[in-house]
């Protein structure tokens, strides 16, 4: 029985053999042919093979399973040239009695001299020169075949169907005695997508020469009288009677994505220059559809990435306080501007039943997603413990071993913790690590409130202090994340936290919201344009 090759775009053929006659297909590293797709379940869809026969099973995946544009819901028999659909994933099955198998030889100093013509690409597009006029019905032929292949270009078919196709087309054309095309993978290496040759043949030797000439020197080449040429005349080829061969790399805009290779023996004759600037001539125009399926499927990534982040950062706004607390005598603001689409940083105010209020600024380590993903875990383990009678040092503490238990030891998280009474004006604080934050009085001093422990979560285990201060009327305190003070400059210069000071204290007595933006007003001012490589959080507290 011949063995089931299963095609995913971009991706070497698998094959569907051994004592099992079941393979699972899914998202899952459990699965036995594992498609990292999202549109895909992680136990999507399953083969069998009963009798011969293979079998397309959905396993209750959420995007479904499609055969020939038709959803399944029972096991489906599939044949060689189904269309299958996996949610967004198109694969098919072939076999490997389409063509001889391809090898490699190991030498490396054939002559290229002796019965052979080497075009390099530049040459190749020059247009050839003619000694005569070609004949008016293989014109006819070269002009059908051409037109039919661009047709197919403009279709949406997979990787490996449309090389197939390219081969049938020059099978048609040129008439050789055997021909493959092979693409390079950056995890399976050179491999063989379609070959065609005599039922029964030997696996088609190519010369290490050849194959050299077309991905390493980028150059087509075709052999004549290769019976005189000992490096590639190799006792396999003599004995099957091949007297001409050629090769042409599969390129585009510089960039080699595998070769097409063809060999001929009598009674046709030798190839020529025309036969050779014909393969070539399809061969980058399959190589321009390839390059653009694979532009295509990266911007589709792309954009797959960019929703689930704009996903995920409404689902983290939502996670961050609305309006702030309205708290006689006080005035809150916060704010939250991530550099990315998902913040490491998180703010907020808790109450809690004997009328103080717990308030909250952190800065996860690093960027993106991963940060976003623990600031979540940070921000609902405060929501569940806001009932808790702990102090900030306590508070702190056991944060930090609860998300110690969530990181794998590097990513750590600075924050500041403070407990505010309202009625008293009395302010309790845990700085773990974090930036100073900032005590502004009415007059223009300030009091910067250093660390008491080291970040959440870099050393679980470790005691936290705490200091408290009292708050006077028109005392502001201000907290903020280093995505402010690091904001840089075109010459690379960071705004520091004395520019930071010298806004907070001009602006003492302004609303926090109107401070809040003429700070972010000097910032922009300062990096003229420059990416903000961090996100910037503020969050201010004013007795009034």
């Amino acid at each position: 029985m011949k063995t089931l090759m299963l095609h995913i775009p971009g991706r070497a053929p698998i094959p569907l053999e051994g004592e099992v006659q079941s393979w699972t297909l899914g998202r899952s590293s459990q699965n036995d042919v594992v498609i990292p797709d999202t549109s895909l379940s992680r136990h999507h869809a399953r083969i069998s093979l009963k009798d011969g026969i293979p079998y397309l099973e959905d396993l209750g995946s959420l995007n479904g399973t499609s055969v020939n544009g038709g959803r399944i819901t029972v096991p489906h028999p599939l044949r060689e040239d189904d269309d299958i659909q996996l949610g967004q994933v198109s694969i098919s099955l072939g076999s490997t009695s389409q063509g001889p198998r391809v090898h490699i030889g190991n030498e490396t100093d054939a002559s290229l001299s002796r019965g052979s013509l080497v075009l390099p690409l530049d040459r190749l597009r020059a247009g050839p020169v003619r000694r005569e006029a070609p004949e008016t019905l293989r014109l006819r032929e070269v002009i059908r075949e051409i037109q039919a292949l661009s047709l197919e270009l403009l279709e949406d078919s997979p990787p490996e169907q449309l090389l197939s196709h390219l081969l049938d087309r020059l099978w048609n054309l040129l008439k050789p005695w055997r021909a493959a095309v092979m693409i390079q993978d950056k995890k399976a290496g050179l491999h063989t997508v379609a070959s065609r040759g005599p039922e029964g043949n030997q696996p088609i030797l190519l010369s290490r020469s050849l194959v050299d000439a077309a991905l390493q020197r980028k150059e087509s080449v075709l052999f004549n009288e290769l019976a005189d040429n000992q490096a590639l005349a190799t006792a396999s080829i003599v004995s099957i009677g091949i007297t001409s061969a050629m090769v042409t790399p599969l390129e585009h805009q510089g960039v080699v994505k595998g070769l097409l290779y063809l060999d001929s023996r009598p009674p046709r004759q030798p190839f020529d220059e025309e036969d050779l600037r014909l393969a070539s001539t399809l061969a980058h125009l399959a190589t321009a559809k390839l390059e653009q399926a694979r532009m295509r499927e990266e911007a589709m990534a792309r954009k797959k990435m960019d929703q689930e982040l704009d996903l995920a950062r409404h689902i983290q706004q939502g996670l961050l306080p609305g309006f702030p607390p309205e708290i006689p005598g006080y005035q809150v603001h916060g704010n939250n501007l991530p550099s990315r689409q998902v913040s490491g940083d998180l703010f907020g105010w808790w109450p809690r039943e004997d009328g103080r209020w717990l308030f909250c600024l952190a800065d996860v380590s690093g960027k993106g997603l991963g940060p976003g993903l623990l600031m979540a875990s940070l921000q609902a383990t405060l929501e569940a413990w806001t009932e808790r009678d702990l102090s900030t040092a306590d508070l702190a503490f056991q944060l930090s071993r609860v998300l110690a238990r969530h990181t794998d030891g590097r990513r750590f998280i600075t924050a500041f913790l403070a407990l505010l009474d309202p009625q008293s004006g009395a302010i309790t604080y845990t700085n773990a690590g974090h930036n100073p934050a900032l005590m502004i009085r009415p007059d223009g001093s300030f009091v910067e409130l250093g660390a008491q422990g080291l970040p959440l979560a870099l050393l679980p285990g470790q005691p936290y202090g705490e200091a408290s201060l009292q708050m006077q009327s028109g005392d502001l305190l201000t907290v903020y994340t280093d995505g402010i003070t690091e904001a840089t400059d075109p010459s690379g210069e960071e705004f520091g936290s004395e520019a930071l000071t010298s806004v907070l204290v001009a602006g003492r007595q302004e609303p926090l919201m109107a401070l809040d933006a003429a700070l972010l007003g000097e910032l922009d001012c300062f990096t003229q344009g420059t990416t903000y490589l961090d996100d910037r959080t503020l969050l201010m507290l004013r007795r009034s």
